[in-house]
């Protein structure tokens, strides 16, 4: 039984995921069929590719990064197209339309539910200024305390300082929180940063971290 009080969760990645239906309908168009579990294998192994760039550019941004995290994926799939064309004229688009990480997986609202029965819920996501937006639209507000936005905010993960304000909201010891994400270097690094515990959302399963680490969200239940 851990003696943890509050879980926060990342917001893209972890409970909005990427909008598989979309990409998948358009790498089908150029003959790429792409199972639901393999899509998101290649992401979290995206995630993996993305940590040099994390660690050879420290001061890079979610949006400075967008048009590399994309061509990683597209290398995943082993894409015969232009990745540059397709990425700014399907994807980007599509992502200021609607963004892109607007997938709920089966259960995700039915385990907020059941952990807000004993734990306190809340949110840290670098976003564009739409995080709380999407928590609403997609029917995950009512379990979260509250969002936090880095837009609002003024800092990015893994700054320790986002992390801060949200135990400062919630008036509880960084060593009471677990913090959920899927990016090692964002995520784990400035959980880790501020004394809060992390737990990496790794679905490849085939790289080994340095930390609490789960293949699906419902593993939390292992850790509890």
């Amino acid at each position: 039984m851990t003696d943890k009080k509050a879980i926060i969760f990342d917001l893209g990645g972890t409970l909005l995921h990427l909008d598989y239906p979309f990409i998948a309908k358009h790498l089908l168009e150029h003959g790429i069929e792409v199972s639901e579990e393999s899509f998101f294998r290649s992401v979290s192994c995206v995630n993996y590719k993305l940590e040099h760039v994390l660690k050879s550019q420290p001061t890079s941004t979610d949006a400075s990064r967008w048009s590399i995290y994309f061509q990683y994926l597209l290398e995943e799939f082993h894409a015969p197209f232009n990745y540059e064309s397709f990425i700014n004229d399907v994807l980007r688009p599509r992502h200021q339309s609607h963004n892109l990480w607007n997938y709920v997986l089966p259960g995700t609202t039915e385990l907020l539910k059941e952990l807000k029965k004993q734990y306190r819920l809340a949110m840290i996501s670098n976003s564009d200024g739409r995080a709380e937006e999407k928590t609403i639209q997609y029917n995950l507000r009512e379990y979260l305390e509250f969002v936090i936005d880095s837009q609002f905010v003024g800092v990015e993960k893994p700054n320790k300082k986002i992390f801060e304000i949200a135990l400062n909201q919630l008036q509880l010891k960084p060593s009471e929180c677990f913090y959920i994400g899927d990016i090692y270097s964002i995520d784990v690094v400035g959980a880790r940063a501020s004394g809060i515990t992390p737990v990496l959302l790794n679905k490849a399963d085939n790289h080994h971290y340095d930390c609490l680490s789960i293949s699906k969200l419902s593993d939390i239940h292992s850790l509890l």
